[in-house]
């Protein structure tokens, strides 16, 4: 496990403290849990938009998101992305 050292604002820091007292557990666990959580959320952001843009397949996209295949269809159909498959790919590919 590596240490980093940040500066943030009061507010952020007084929230930050909220959160510990709700949790019951001390701020060191606190800060890695949003921060992990926000990382996921980035990479996933940045898999659909690599997907959108046609630069990487919806597989590496998974793995680079770290979530399943399946997942990544789900989230790439709630994000309304055309990934040029269509219902009637679909059709004859159950066919």
């Amino acid at each position: 496990m590596e240490v980093i050292t940040a500066r943030i604002e009061e507010k952020d820091f007084k929230a930050l403290k909220q959160i510990e007292k709700e949790e019951k557990t001390e701020l060191a666990g606190v800060l890695r849990k949003l921060l992990s959580k926000s990382i996921q959320e980035w990479k996933i952001k940045k898999a659909l938009e690599l997907i959108k843009e046609r630069k990487i397949t919806i597989r590496k996209a998974a793995s680079f998101a770290e979530v399943s295949y399946i997942q990544m269809l789900d989230l790439i159909a709630k994000s309304d992305i055309d990934i040029g498959y269509t219902s009637q790919d679909l059709k004859r590919d159950i066919k």
